[in-house]
Formats: structure tokens, sequence, C-alpha cells
């Protein structure tokens, strides 16, 4: 069962995250970041972790916001799933982006959730 005091610690978790990528925070990054991550940008882009921070270290991308705008978590099996929407601002060597995602996050169950994977899309207003 998914309690609202849960959901609160992965909300909590991932805003970190969002903090963290914004503020070009590596260190906070490579404790929030699994081993394992695998992240699907919304071009389609995959990356581990090590590409992920490279990227940021590097300048190559420059977090301008990133901010949950809605969201919806769902708990099953050990892992929390969540459904939600954020717009972002980024600067990267091919240019500003500025989109509203559709995303799927995923983490880990336990005492402090754990991220583990992202997906997203660019959202299309109908």
């Amino acid at each position: 069962m998914t309690t609202p005091s849960a959901i609160k610690v992965v909300y909590d978790v991932e805003d970190s995250r969002f903090r963290a990528m914004v503020d070009g925070d590596i260190a906070a990054l490579d404790q929030l970041l699994p081993d394992d991550l695998h992240y699907v940008h919304a071009n389609g882009v995959i990356e581990d972790k090590a590409e992920f921070i490279r990227k940021i270290t590097s300048g190559e991308r420059l977090y301008r916001q990133f901010e949950a705008t809605s969201r919806e978590a769902r708990t099953e099996g050990g892992f929390t799933f969540v459904f939600g929407e954020a717009d972002v601002e980024v600067d990267r060597t091919a240019g500003n982006l500025k989109n509203t995602l559709t995303y799927t996050a995923i983490y880990r169950n336990s005492e402090s959730p754990r991220f583990m994977a992202w997906h997203a899309v660019k959202s299309v207003k109908s």
C-alpha cells in the first residue's frame, strides 16, 4: 500500500535530484543517481550515470529549470513509479530547450528510496 508519507519521501528525493541538476551539484548527483542508471531523454538519447554526469560537468548540458508541475505515485512489487509532468529549460551544445515533459520515474523502495530509471517525452497539448 502506498501511504501519503511514503509518497512524500519519494517526491522529496525527486525534488532533491531536480535541484541538484539545476545547481550543477555533481556531488549530490553522484549520491542520488544509481550506478546502474537508465535515463531516457525526451529526444530518445539513453544515458548511464557516467555520461549523464559528464555532460553536466563538461558544460554540454546546463539545466536552468527542472520543476515537477504534476505527479502521481504508485507503489508495486518493491518499486514506486512516479508519473508526472515537469517544466524544463536546458542549455545544450545544440541550443536552448524549454519544454514541458511527461515522465515516468522509477524508484527502488527502501528506507531512503533510490532513483533507478527515467523516461520522458515532450508533452503535446491538444
